[in-house]
């Protein structure tokens, strides 16, 4: 049987390049690999702020049809949001394999307690006040630990509002999930409760399916950008290209 092709989809805010170690990875062992740019990122943040989950979701299917087309079978892969589009695309279609690394069904919950930031509660309030939320700057030692490349300094608050009422529907949805999974997340990831990681697993309806903790020692970044951070991308890389070869 042929090699399914690769769908890399990578997160909310950022851009292709966090996904390329793992493209490259999946290159070198003769996968065909395509990494889209999702709407509204990699131009300004006032672009993204009027993109959405459904805009998102909508290119994210337009490559996986074409890759399904062109080679058959499809795995899709992605970090963070695109872990969760990956998701959303396994209740759509049947991909050869699913791999979600940081990925989010849920930001925050009130019971069992889990979440993030304190104003995730308040997105739809603030959002009306302030639609584009300022953040620090990174450190330079976290850029040079983990790089990464996307709105670094604001976040839009309609596209996060967007991004999470595609996670509530992706969540809800979760039994439809039947490809082969393997889920990554790491210990202390202060962008998406490592929870998620059991609601992915636990939830889903795929007869193989691996959960894996990973564990960072530093604590200058958010130990979340996984795919590019120094401690975990070449693990990362190792067991994701090792998944869809097994499948």
């Amino acid at each position: 049987m042929t090699r399914p092709a690769c769908l890399l989809l990578h997160g909310f805010g950022g851009e292709p390049f966090e996904m390329l170690p793992l493209a490259e990875a999946l290159s070198a062992r003769g996968f065909c690999v395509s990494v889209p740019l999702l709407p509204g990122h990699g131009e300004s943040v006032e672009a993204w702020n009027r993109t959405g989950w459904p805009d998102w979701l909508a290119c994210a299917a337009r490559d996986y049809e074409t890759l399904e087309r062109e080679h058959g079978r499809v795995a899709v892969l992605g970090l963070s949001m695109g872990g969760s589009l990956s998701l959303a695309l396994a209740q759509r279609y049947r991909p050869a394999a699913v791999v979600t690394i940081a990925s989010p069904v849920f930001l925050y919950r009130f019971w069992p307690p889990a979440a993030t930031d304190w104003r995730l509660p308040l997105l739809s309030l603030l959002r009306r006040w302030r639609p584009v939320w300022p953040n620090a700057a990174r450190k330079e030692e976290s850029r040079r630990i983990a790089p990464w490349q996307g709105y670094e300094t604001s976040t839009g608050l309609n596209a996060l509002a967007s991004l999470e009422a595609g996670l509530r529907e992706v969540r809800s949805c979760l039994g439809k999930v039947t490809a082969p999974l393997l889920a990554l997340h790491a210990v202390g990831d202060s962008k998406v409760p490592i929870e998620n990681l059991w609601e992915i697993t636990g939830r889903t309806g795929s007869k193989t399916r691996e959960a894996v903790v990973l564990r960072i020692d530093e604590r200058v970044t958010s130990r979340h950008i996984l795919t590019t951070h120094a401690e975990t991308r070449e693990e990362v890389a190792r067991r994701s290209v090792g998944f869809v070869e097994g499948v």
